[in-house]
């Protein structure tokens, strides 16, 4: 085989053995996941959607649309009424998930917020917490505006992965 043809074979050849590797990797990724899915939103084989549970999980879509169309203030009655007093503690960053505000301190392990949905939050920091710079941002200092991609610790602390200095 000469010229164009050999040319085509190859490539055929490569696109097959990038996407079998492309796929050992998810199947790898995934297997290892403790919640049976990978990271980054793709489902595990029983078709487990991540992030899927909380006050929403047992919601029609309707009921979701409505629930997410709230102001903060409804949200609150609706998760007071349905979960009690203990309401303003179910979900959000202790379970996991994404805070945005205005940062009020920042020390050598924590980063202290005044969240856009009112109240404030402390997160830990450690080795593992990646800080990134949107383009023109500046430093991570106190009135930084940031997005925070917050985890729970096994002792219940909630530790920053990610911040996103605006």
């Amino acid at each position: 085989m000469k010229g164009p043809a050999k040319a085509i074979v190859l490539a055929v050849a490569m696109s097959v053995l990038i996407g079998a590797a492309f796929w050992g990797g998810m199947w790898y990724q995934s297997s290892k996941s403790p919640a049976g899915f990978a990271r980054g939103g793709m489902p595990a084989g029983d078709g487990a959607i991540p992030g899927s549970g909380g006050p929403t999980a047992n919601m029609t879509d309707e009921e979701r649309a409505e629930f997410e169309d709230m102001t903060d203030a409804e949200r609150l009655e609706f998760m007071q009424q349905n979960f009690g007093d203990d309401a303003a503690r179910a979900g959000g960053p202790m379970r996991g998930g994404t805070l945005e505000g205005k940062v009020i301190e920042v020390a050598d392990d924590t980063i202290t917020l005044s969240l856009e949905g009112g109240g404030s939050q402390t997160v830990y920091t450690d080795v593992d917490t990646l800080v990134a710079y949107a383009e023109d941002a500046g430093e991570l200092a106190a009135g930084a505006q940031v997005t925070v991609v917050a985890e729970p610790t096994a002792d219940g602390v909630t530790t920053a992965s990610l911040v996103v200095v605006k």
